[in-house]
């Protein structure tokens, strides 16, 4: 039976050890959602877009950054990187992807104004 004593060191030690590996765990689940909306990103064709590839390519900087302080088991400053990653892979996609529809839209109005013009 454990007294109250040996409880209270039990759970300081579990505090202690909770404490000193890092307390925040590695954030290895935002590394692969900042990764996914890259790739969505680059398919969506962000690299025919200067904005969308501006942003695409400062989202890979922060990943690069993110990975090296994951490797250094910096948890705090990944989470930031790969906030910063998110947000700017997020903003290449909607750009690459407004861009094609902006592109959908005038091949549209296009094919309305030719078929506007021909004889019926």
């Amino acid at each position: 039976m454990l007294h109250l004593k040996s409880f209270v060191s039990i759970t300081g030690l579990v505090a202690l050890f909770a404490a000193g590996c890092g307390g925040a765990a590695m954030p290895l689940d935002k590394l692969t959602d900042a990764k996914s909306t890259v790739r969505a990103a680059q398919e969506a064709g962000a690299d025919g877009n200067p904005q969308a590839a501006l942003h695409l390519k400062m989202a890979n900087d922060e990943l690069a950054s993110a990975q090296s302080a994951i490797n250094d088991k910096d948890s705090e400053r990944a989470q930031l990187l790969l906030n910063q990653a998110q947000s700017d892979a997020d903003l290449s996609l909607a750009q690459a992807r407004g861009a094609t529809d902006v592109r959908a839209a005038q091949d549209a109005q296009a094919k309305i104004t030719a078929l506007s013009k021909q004889p019926q």
